[in-house]
């Protein structure tokens, strides 16, 4: 037990000058205890072992004062908020591999997914203009995938697709889907859809990024004092891109019953 407390104080006081002074803060009064627990001298800002003259001379060392419990009110609102949006996103990204996995394969596209993966059982619908996919080719060419299965539903049906769609898988890991190819027209919803993109992106305010990027680390050392370092930089960028990158949002296709 003393040889892992020895190995955490040394990563702890090796890791130290490189910190922010909020962090500092945390680790100090955490190399503190792990020194207190050794039996080590304490250590001030600079990591200076403390020498009580007093106590030097054979007087009775006072003790010392209560160390004050900082306040990680704020830090942990944001941090419930993170887990949250979490469960919210892990619903969504589950969704969107399976629609990713339902549609793959070269060529022609398996029409079963596109008429019945979408929100409620319904069809699936381009994330920028709100409508069905459109069969290409055979006796349902110009129909939407929808209107083709209710007529008639066929096992390992696969068709073209009338001016192309794009599946995609978003930044946060939600689902998107769009008419069009990419590249080869502007005004196809795929390359419109990207523009606009591009564009929130553009625009996001990053600036709470940095405002709580102290108080949230000075909270996880706080909280978590048995993760690793590595493991706390770790939660750490994580809640920071979910909380304050920009966020494209859930799509409007969602999970609920589906063929």
């Amino acid at each position: 037990m003393s040889e892992d407390l020895l190995r955490k104080l040394r990563s702890l006081e090796g890791d130290y000058a490189g910190q922010p002074p909020v962090a500092q803060q945390a680790d100090l009064r955490e190399i503190n205890q792990i020194r207190s627990q050794l039996g080590m001298p304490l250590v001030d800002a600079r990591l200076h072992e403390i020498v009580d003259a007093a106590a030097e001379e054979g007087v009775a060392e006072a003790k010392p004062e209560p160390a004050e419990v900082p306040d990680h009110t704020e830090a942990r609102e944001i941090y419930q908020a993170y887990l949250k949006k979490v469960e919210e996103l892990e619903v969504h990204r589950a969704y969107a591999d399976q629609v990713v996995e339902a549609t793959a394969g070269g060529g022609q596209t398996p029409v079963r997914p596109l008429a019945t993966m979408g929100t409620s059982g319904g069809p699936l619908l381009c994330d920028h203009c709100g409508k069905p996919i459109v069969l290409e080719g055979g006796g349902f060419h110009g129909i939407t995938a929808d209107v083709a299965w209710r007529r008639s539903p066929r096992e390992n049906w696969r068709s073209w697709i009338l001016g192309g769609m794009v599946v995609e898988i978003q930044t946060n890991g939600t689902l998107r889907i769009y008419h069009g190819y990419p590249g080869r027209n502007d005004k196809q919803c795929c390359n419109v859809a990207r523009r606009e993109d591009e564009q929130a992106r553009a625009a996001h305010d990053s600036s709470k990024r940095s405002e709580k990027r102290d108080i949230l680390l000075a909270f996880l050392q706080y909280e978590f004092p048995d993760m690793t370092r590595d493991e706390h930089l770790g939660l750490h960028s994580k809640i920071l891109n979910t909380m304050y990158s920009y966020d494209p949002g859930l799509g409007i296709n969602r999970p609920g019953k589906g063929g």
